[in-house]
C-alpha cells in the first residue's frame, strides 16, 4: 500500500507593459510549442494525513518523448527522482532506497492502468494544457486526485527558471544499496 501511495502521489507530480517615451512595448506571447523544456519547481503536497509544503524540484522535457523530474526536501537532499517514457518508467525513491523500473505493459498487468504513468498524461498534468504549450514564468499548476486506497492526493506546482529548446540529459542510477521494489499482481 505505501508504494501505491508513492506511485500514485507522483501520478499526480502570467505580461507586462511600460512607458518609456509615450509608446507602449508589448512583452512578446510566449512560445507556443518547443521541443525541450527544463525548470525549477516549488511543490506543495497533502494526501494521506501529511503536508509537504517545502518541496523543490527540476523537470526536464522532451515533447513527446520523456520526463524527467527530480523532487528535494529541505536542505537539497533528494527525496525522489523519476523518468517516464512512451513505454518505461524508472522511479527512485531516495528516502526508502527503493527503485522501480517496469515497461507500462508490465504495470498494467500488476496493478492495472494508471494513466499517470503514462507520457501523454504526465506531460498534460505537468503542463496544464492538451495542446503541449510551454509554462510561463510564475505560472502555478495544480490538481487532486482521489484514490481508494490513500485518499485525496492535492498537488501544486510553481514554475521558474524556465529555459526552452536547450538539449539536456535525464540523469537516472539504480545503485546496489537500492531494493527493486515488488508490486502485487492485481486481482
Amino acid at each position: 500500500m505505501r508504494n501505491r501511495l508513492f506511485i500514485v502521489l507522483f501520478a499526480l507530480l502570467l505580461t507586462a507593459s511600460s512607458c518609456a517615451s509615450r509608446k507602449k512595448t508589448v512583452a512578446p506571447a510566449p512560445p507556443q510549442s518547443f521541443e525541450w523544456l527544463t525548470a525549477n519547481l516549488s511543490i506543495q503536497a497533502e494526501g494521506n494525513g501529511m503536508a509537504y509544503n517545502d518541496l523543490s524540484g527540476q523537470l526536464r522535457m522532451r515533447k513527446d518523448s520523456i520526463v524527467w523530474v527530480s523532487v528535494t526536501a529541505t536542505m537539497g537532499v533528494e527525496v525522489l527522482r523519476a523518468k517516464i517514457s512512451n513505454d518505461s518508467i524508472w522511479i527512485l525513491n531516495r528516502l526508502e532506497k527503493t527503485y522501480l523500473a517496469e515497461h507500462v505493459d508490465s504495470l498494467d498487468q500488476q496493478i492495472g492502468p494508471l494513466f499517470g504513468l503514462r507520457l501523454p498524461f504526465a506531460q498534460f498534468m505537468l503542463l496544464d494544457n492538451i495542446e503541449g504549450i510551454p509554462p510561463v514564468e510564475n505560472q502555478t499548476v495544480g490538481w487532486n486526485q482521489y484514490d481508494y486506497y490513500t485518499g485525496e492526493i492535492k498537488v501544486k506546482l510553481k514554475y521558474s527558471n524556465i529555459k526552452l529548446d536547450q538539449p539536456t540529459t535525464f540523469p537516472l542510477k539504480i545503485t546496489n544499496k537500492m531494493e527493486r521494489i515488488q508490486l502485487p499482481m492485481k486481482q
